[in-house]
């Protein structure tokens, strides 16, 4: 059969004038390609499916991979888990997840928690979706809505103080920019709004 399938192979690109594959190349294609339809089957509980889907949604949004297993893993346990359980799991080094929580907590998605008599440094994340994207606006609006608000105004007036080509075209920009965060504080504040009506409406 692999025989067959390296002889298509070759017939479709025979015409191509650089073609470099072997037979052996093609088997390992091939080795590669089944390992990588047997990894969606080699989860032995629903917990680690869900964590692997976890996982791949934050590498989709621009995660890496550890940082994306770290949350994954703290999404799914009812509890807090420590720096060393995590390194455990991930299977990787501790200086390695100490460096993937510092960033993620930074971000805001994870907590850090101290538990007294012990010098561990244990990491949760909160589970109602709801209030995980309330808090991320709020921070968005508080972290850079604001202090943009601010400065830019100051920054506009000091560029209508200039009076080469260059510096009113990218007056231009910064105008428009302005306005871009103007629409985008509307947003937010429209969506803050809406999911605290929401959770209002499901407390009852």
């Amino acid at each position: 059969m692999s025989l067959y399938f390296y002889n298509i192979v070759l017939k479709n690109h025979k015409k191509q004038k650089h073609l470099n594959i072997s037979f052996h190349n093609f088997h390992k294609i091939l080795k590669v390609q089944k390992i990588k339809n047997k990894m969606i089957n080699v989860f032995k509980t629903p917990k680690e499916e869900f964590i692997h889907l976890m996982t791949e949604n934050c590498k989709v949004n621009g995660l890496d991979e550890l940082s994306s297993e770290v949350i994954a893993l703290l999404y799914a346990e009812p509890r807090e888990i420590s720096l060393e359980e995590l390194s455990k799991k991930t299977g990787y080094s501790l200086s390695a997840v100490c460096t993937a929580t510092k960033l993620i907590e930074r971000i805001g998605l994870i907590k850090r928690i101290r538990k007294p008599g012990s010098r561990k440094a244990y990491f949760y994340m909160e589970k109602d979706m709801s209030i995980f994207s309330l808090d991320l606006m709020k921070r968005k609006y508080e972290k850079i809505i604001i202090p943009t608000k601010q400065k830019l105004p100051l920054i506009i007036e000091k560029y209508k103080k200039e009076k080469s080509e260059r510096s009113r075209q990218e007056l231009g920009i910064i105008e428009n920019y302005y306005k871009e965060v103007l629409v985008s504080e509307e947003i937010i504040k429209r969506i803050i709004e809406m999911v605290e009506k929401i959770r209002s409406k499901m407390k009852k």
